[in-house]
């Protein structure tokens, strides 16, 4: 049996949070599942459904970690930037809203960099209670989605910083997209409008949550992960195609976000998105 028949994926694309949201998700399974996901340098807000047992959960084991029974905690906000995510769970019934990073500042008052690589209670959102029994109570994923799509964009309309976050998310642009997969993921070049080198890093460690060279090197990473998943060019392809300085250089970066060298990941088993290899 396929590993990805034990898991139950939706996707759902806000429409209305373009360059804002990537895609609302739901991952449900009735397995137990080991899994290392991948940094995305995205901004996550994962809320626990019914039914969700987990062992563990964390980026950063000495930051914070998710243990036993937190999922009772309901939601977490949260940012793999340059670190992979370890989870572990006995059953998983949870919707993730997967952000750009932008969407720190624009949805949540706080700087993307306050999020590197770990995760927080979301306690700037008031209504955590009405979300959770709203989201319970609704029967199908695509009126769960579309209720959280209306409460961000409500969130947004409301937010001080709405109209930066809506200049910036116009340099949003797709970095993987396939009609045979159900994953979507859009990058963001925010540029150096006129900025002094150390404001525009100011600029970019607030919305991006990283410098904006970290930032275009971690998207390239993601770019050789989606390639190798394919699996159709060679590594050493891969390297050259992505600006790598030679194969060492590649495999010295890939391990650095990954945690795994592109070997590794090129033979790992995946789970029902690319991001996710299963231990």
């Amino acid at each position: 049996m396929d590993a990805n028949d034990d898991h139950d994926v939706e996707v759902y694309i806000p429409h209305s949070l373009r360059g804002l949201v990537d895609v609302i998700g739901k991952h449900k399974s009735v397995f137990n599942s080991n899994f290392l996901i991948m940094p995305n340098s995205k901004i996550e807000l994962m809320f626990f459904l019914e039914g969700s047992e987990l062992d563990h959960f964390y980026i950063d084991s000495e930051k914070s970690q998710l243990l036993p029974d937190y999922s009772k905690n309901f939601a977490i906000l949260f940012s793999s930037q340059t670190r992979p995510v370890a989870t572990k769970f006995r059953r998983l019934n949870a919707i993730t809203v997967v952000m750009n990073p932008i969407a720190a500042m624009a949805l949540f008052g706080i700087p993307a960099s306050e999020l590197k690589n770990i995760h927080i209670e979301p306690f700037m959102i008031n209504s955590l209670g009405f979300i959770q029994d709203t989201l319970n109570a609704l029967p199908t994923f695509k009126q769960q989605a579309s209720f959280l799509e209306r409460f961000l964009f409500e969130r947004l309309c409301n937010s001080s910083h709405q109209s930066s976050a809506v200049e910036m998310s116009k340099s949003i642009s797709t970095l993987y997209s396939s009609e045979d997969s159900l994953f979507y993921e859009t990058q963001m070049d925010i540029g150096n409008r006129g900025y002094s080198a150390s404001h525009f890093n100011r600029i970019c460690k607030t919305w991006l949550g990283v410098t904006h060279n970290e930032y275009l090197m971690h998207k390239k990473f993601r770019s050789a992960m989606y390639t190798i998943h394919q699996g159709e060019a060679p590594l050493t392809e891969i390297a050259y195609n992505f600006g790598f300085f030679d194969q060492a250089h590649f495999s010295k970066t890939f391990k650095r976000f990954s945690g795994m060298s592109p070997r590794e990941y090129k033979n790992a088993a995946k789970g029902p998105i690319p991001e996710l290899v299963l231990l």
